[in-house]
């Protein structure tokens, strides 16, 4: 598989963990660790499609500040507007596993779609994919 189209096919998943998301916004009996979970996986996978596109290997691993660190190797970075989505690592790795507590913590659900969605219209346009 050629680089663009691998970075399509990662691009289109990551679209569809994103329309998971837009379901769950409907549904507030979704449990906040399986929201948080397709929220990572969004960016995660937006950020893949990212490094692909520069031809930057990545490793399989969740953790969104070592891929936006292998960006930067790559010469790119990414907007600081995008910075709290990095947050969502906790929900790929720990809260996986774990109950999500979010103390006086409230998880924003609109907002976190709003702003995946940003994001993935940015590397859309950042790595020329079709709509």
């Amino acid at each position: 598989m050629n680089e663009p189209e691998s970075a399509f096919n990662m691009f289109t998943m990551a679209k569809m963990d994103f329309d998971t998301l837009q379901r769950m916004l409907k549904d507030p009996d979704f449990a906040d660790e399986a929201f948080g979970f397709h929220a990572q996986q969004a960016v995660e996978k937006a950020l893949k499609t990212w490094l692909i596109f520069v031809q930057h290997r990545h490793p399989k691993i969740h953790d969104l500040r070592v891929l936006v660190r292998l960006l930067e190797e790559s010469g790119q970075s990414l907007p600081e507007r995008f910075e709290a989505l990095l947050d969502l690592t906790t929900f790929g790795t720990v809260f996986r596993y774990q109950s999500y507590e979010p103390f006086d913590d409230y998880l924003d659900r609109t907002g976190i779609v709003e702003e995946i969605g940003v994001l993935l219209a940015f590397v859309r346009n950042r790595c020329g994919l079709p709509e």
